[in-house]
C-alpha cells in the first residue's frame, strides 16, 4: 500500500515581502507627490533605496507594481466580503459587502485616495478600482441568487459598481467629511430597493 507523502507549504520569503513592500510603498508616497503618470521606475528604486535589478526581479514594471498593490486591495475586500456572505438575514442585512470596507479604506488612505481623484493620471488608478468593485459585485449577485441572462447580470453588477465609483469619487472630492458607515448606509438604501426589486424580495427592504 503506498504511503502518501505528506505535502509541505513553503513559507514565504520575508526578504522577498519586504522588499516589494518597500517598492510598493515608494509607488504609493510618489503617486501621492507627482501623480503616477510622472513616477517612472526610477524614481520608485531612488525613493526605495533599492538596485534596478532587483525592482526587475519582482515587477516587469511600475504597472505590474501598482497591480500588485491593487491586488492586494482586492483580497481585502473580498475577506471582508466573505465575512458578510456569512451574515444571516436577507439583502437588507447584509447589505453589499464591498461598499464599507472600500469606504473606510479609502478614509485611511485619504491622502492616496485625494491626489488620484484630484489627478488626470488617476484615472488609470480608478478604472482598475473600477474593475474590483465590479468584480466583487457581481459575486453579492450570484451570492443573492440574481437570476436573468448573463447581459443583465451584466448590466446590474456595472450599474452598481458604477454608482458606487461615483458616490466615491464624489466623497473624495468632498475631502471624505462625512462618516464613512453614514456614505454606505445611503448608498445602500437608493440601490438595494433597485435591487431587490428585481430579485423579487421587496419585502425585504421595507
Amino acid at each position: 500500500m503506498r504511503q502518501r507523502s505528506a505535502r509541505t507549504t513553503k513559507p514565504p520569503d520575508r526578504r522577498v515581502q519586504r522588499t516589494r513592500k518597500l517598492l510598493q510603498d515608494a509607488l504609493i508616497s510618489l503617486m501621492i507627490e507627482k501623480g503616477y503618470e510622472a513616477t517612472t521606475v526610477q524614481d520608485i528604486i531612488d525613493r526605495a533605496n533599492v538596485g534596478r535589478a532587483t525592482f526587475y526581479a519582482h515587477f516587469a514594471d511600475k504597472e505590474t507594481l501598482l497591480v500588485s498593490r491593487l491586488e492586494d486591495l482586492r483580497a481585502m475586500l473580498a475577506q471582508q466580503q466573505q465575512q458578510a456572505l456569512t451574515t444571516r438575514g436577507g439583502l437588507r442585512a447584509r447589505h453589499l459587502a464591498f461598499s464599507l470596507a472600500m469606504l473606510e479604506h479609502a478614509r485611511a488612505h485619504l491622502p492616496l485616495y485625494s491626489a488620484i481623484v484630484g489627478r488626470a493620471s488617476g484615472a488609470f488608478v480608478l478604472q482598475r478600482i473600477h474593475r474590483i468593485i465590479a468584480d466583487l459585485a457581481a459575486l453579492d449577485l450570484k451570492s443573492l441568487g440574481f437570476k436573468g441572462t448573463p447581459e443583465q447580470r451584466g448590466l446590474a453588477t456595472e450599474y452598481i459598481a458604477g454608482a458606487f465609483m461615483a458616490v466615491l469619487t464624489w466623497w473624495l472630492n468632498q475631502a471624505a467629511k462625512l462618516p464613512p458607515q453614514e456614505v454606505d448606509v445611503v448608498f445602500s438604501r437608493l440601490v438595494i430597493p433597485g435591487l431587490a426589486a428585481e430579485l423579487g424580495l421587496r419585502s425585504d427592504v421595507r
